[in-house]
């Protein structure tokens, strides 16, 4: 994961680094919020949000934990929902540090 992500946000404009970090940080959050209101809908919306982030990163290990999320939350799921939701925010922090890592 942290390839893909090393190489967009070190290589990409300050303003896609910013708004990439920005908004799976604020997904992630918006994702746990719904799922703290049983709202299984948006956070499929939120997944497939994620997804993309993950998609551009080049971190396909990451879009394949946001898709069973998405999936998860699209059929109800919320067991399942709240332990993909622990992965996917485990994995972003990860790569996120990463990033922190070789930007420091």
């Amino acid at each position: 994961m942290t390839d893909g992500w090393t190489r967009v946000l070190a290589e990409g404009p300050g303003d896609l680094q910013a708004m990439l970090l920005q908004s799976v940080r604020a997904d992630l959050r918006a994702a746990f919020d719904a799922l703290a209101r049983d709202d299984a809908s948006r956070v499929a919306y939120l997944a497939h949000r994620l997804k993309g982030s993950a998609r551009l990163a080049g971190d396909e290990r990451a879009v394949a934990l946001c898709a069973s999320l998405e999936k998860a939350a699209q059929e109800g799921d919320i067991a399942r929902v709240r332990l993909l939701l622990m992965q996917a925010r485990r994995a972003f922090d990860i790569a996120l540090r990463a990033r922190d890592d070789t930007t420091n």
